[in-house]
């Protein structure tokens, strides 16, 4: 079972990610991105080391290399300095999901993905256009097992 929500989730801190540096990367190629931010009150200002890693057709892909442990990833978290998920020890929203949060989850998706309105108190709409009948009984299926799963939950 996932934990309870008191574990904090990666929603909780400012991400830093390594695609809204790619047009400088290009243009510059460094090996590190000077940093510079204000966290509780205490400025910091330090570089990010960076490693790239050849692309099958070419050119390269760019990575931030963790100030904590060193570990390649595309994404930095901020708990005080950048550093990787690992290093914060945070879990990603869906993982601190219970069982039944799940099965909204999965309901309200398939009621997207079936143009209907968010929630399951809403009635079943219509087949969406250009969808085909196969796909919509299918996904009918589907959400009626997925809503049979969760009376089952509370019973």
């Amino acid at each position: 079972m996932p934990a309870i929500a008191t574990t904090s989730s990666l929603n909780d801190y400012p991400r830093l990610s390594i695609s809204s540096y790619l047009e400088q990367l290009r243009i510059t190629q460094p090996d590190s991105l000077p940093v510079s931010y204000k966290h509780k009150g205490k400025h910091h200002s330090y570089n990010i080391e960076l490693a790239k890693t050849s692309c099958n057709y070419g050119n390269y892909r760019y990575w931030f290399l963790c100030p904590s442990c060193s570990k390649r990833t595309g994404v930095l978290y901020c708990a005080g300095s950048y550093v990787c998920r690992h290093c914060i020890g945070a879990s990603y929203h869906s993982q601190l999901q219970q069982p039944v949060d799940r099965i909204y989850t999965k309901l309200n998706a398939l009621r997207e993905r079936l143009g209907w309105q968010v929630g399951v108190i809403h009635g079943i709409g219509e087949r969406p256009k250009g969808m085909h009948h196969s796909t919509y009984e299918r996904l009918l299926v589907e959400y009626e097992q997925l809503i049979n799963k969760l009376i089952r939950t509370f019973y």
